[in-house]
């Protein structure tokens, strides 16, 4: 079965690469795009919030994010080992750099390879245009239960908004749209005292790589994708906190 992977760098994509591999989706193909600019974000979010929120923004990730970090490294040890995580360095054969994942020559790339299923990881936005070269289903592991809570960092806004049952991950089709496509599992992980903002991303990605090994390996068997399960409505999307929103859901004890 031949696999592509549509990726930024970062530990989460050496970490589902790296899983990929292990359950041996040799025939793999991984085109990274590089980094997004902050400051492009910034701009973009700006638009679609006002300045105000993404001043808040800003403060958060650049007071309370590096803190949180520092104290959040044994517990994410912790989780790499309970949930048989590693994180190796990409295998530079199977890597190839492209400008981004929306750029032609990554379309040149996903026809030449021809993959029977693609997985994201990370990426921006993908345009139709990527979607339909591949030819073939694409796959994402959303850190969130859509479509309640798409966007970003959707466990712990499950958290601040008193649903802890929400707290999870979604394994879902890839389509245009922000988390939008059809589900294929929702996971539900039970953070635990000792969780905080940083680790929740990774303890559900522990989670939901099982659920994507399943779907591919039922593509390896031959088998068609799952149905997709029913959802209601269209949820929302959710973005980084404000500083002020972290400091209002640490005194309801979300962390």
């Amino acid at each position: 079965m031949k696999l592509a992977v549509l990726a930024a760098p970062g530990q989460s994509t050496d970490i589902l690469v790296g899983r990929l591999l292990r359950e041996g989706f040799d025939d793999l193909l991984v085109l990274v795009e590089p980094p997004q600019s902050k400051r492009a974000l910034l701009r973009g979010r700006a638009r679609r919030l006002g300045w105000g929120p993404v001043l808040g923004q800003v403060l958060f990730l650049g007071l309370v994010l590096p803190v949180l970090r520092r104290r959040a490294a044994p517990r994410l040890a912790a989780i790499m080992e309970e949930a048989d995580l590693t994180a190796d360095p990409l295998p530079g054969a199977r890597v190839v750099p492209v400008p981004s994942v929306n750029a032609a020559e990554t379309r040149d790339h996903l026809r030449r390879f021809a993959p029977d299923a693609v997985v994201l990881s990370g990426t921006r936005i993908v345009k139709p245009d990527t979607l339909n070269a591949a030819g073939a289903p694409v796959l994402n592991i959303h850190a969130g239960i859509t479509p309640e809570f798409r966007g970003v960092h959707g466990g712990y806004w499950a958290l601040w908004t008193g649903q802890p049952g929400n707290f999870g991950a979604t394994l879902h089709l890839v389509d245009a749209g922000v988390d939008t496509g059809g589900v294929l599992a929702h996971v539900r992980p039970v953070p635990g005292p000792q969780d905080t903002f940083v680790t929740y991303p990774l303890l559900q990605l522990g989670a939901a790589l099982p659920a994507l090994v399943e779907v591919l390996e039922g593509l390896r068997r031959g088998e068609t994708l799952p149905d997709p399960l029913p959802t209601e409505g269209e949820g929302r999307q959710w973005y980084h906190p404000t500083i002020g929103q972290y400091l209002a859901g640490r005194l309801r004890g979300v962390r």
